[in-house]
C-alpha cells in the first residue's frame, strides 16, 4: 500500500492513499472537465469520496482554479471541501496531450497541464499542510520529468511517494 502519513501521532486518520488503482498513465482527455470526471469517478468507485465530490471539484475549479506552471510542465491540483470526502487519497493522471486549466491565483491565465494530482482530503485541519506537501512537487523538476515519462502506474506511485518523503525530510 502507498500511504503517506502526515501526522505521526495519529497515523491511521492522517494517511493519504496513493494507490495504483487511482492512477492514469498517458491518459487521453480533451478538457479539464473530462479528466476531473475520470479521476473523480475512480475515487468514488473505490470508496474514497461521496457522489457529490466530482461536481464539487468542477464547481470549485471555476471559482478557484488550480493550474500551476512549473519549470518543466504544467500541473493541476484540483480538490474540494472535506465534506465530500470519506477517506484521504490522491488520484493522479499523466496526460498524453495537455489540457488547459485556468491558473491558480490568475484565473485569466491558461496553463497547459500534463499532470493532475486530484486531492481528496477528509479533515479540514489537514488541507493546508497536505496542499503544501503536494505543491512542493512543482520545485522538483526531476520528479515532474520522471512522472511525465513514466510508463506504469507503479512508477508514478513510487515517484510521488519518494517526493513526499523527501519533503518530510527537509
Amino acid at each position: 500500500m502507498g500511504n503517506i502519513n502526515f501526522n505521526d501521532e495519529n497515523m491511521n486518520q492522517d494517511e493519504l492513499s496513493i494507490e495504483e488503482h487511482l492512477i492514469l498513465v498517458k491518459e487521453k482527455a480533451t478538457s479539464r472537465e473530462e479528466i476531473i470526471r475520470k479521476l473523480g469517478s475512480m475515487l468514488f468507485k473505490n470508496g474514497y469520496v461521496k457522489d457529490t465530490y466530482t461536481q464539487a471539484v468542477l464547481d470549485r475549479e471555476i471559482e478557484y482554479p488550480t493550474g500551476l506552471q512549473a519549470r518543466v510542465t504544467g500541473v493541476a491540483i484540483p480538490h474540494t471541501d472535506t465534506e465530500h470526502v470519506l477517506k484521504p487519497a490522491v488520484a493522479i493522471a499523466t496526460l498524453d496531450d495537455p489540457v488547459l486549466f485556468n491558473g491558480m491565483g490568475m484565473p485569466d491565465t491558461k496553463v497547459k497541464v500534463d499532470i493532475i494530482l486530484m486531492l481528496a482530503i477528509h479533515d479540514p485541519k489537514l488541507v493546508v499542510s497536505t496542499l503544501r506537501k503536494v505543491i512542493f512537487i512543482l520545485e522538483d523538476d526531476k520528479a515532474l520529468k520522471n512522472m511525465g515519462l513514466a510508463k506504469t502506474k507503479l512508477e508514478i506511485k513510487s515517484i510521488m511517494i519518494n517526493h513526499i518523503h523527501s519533503f518530510a525530510n527537509k
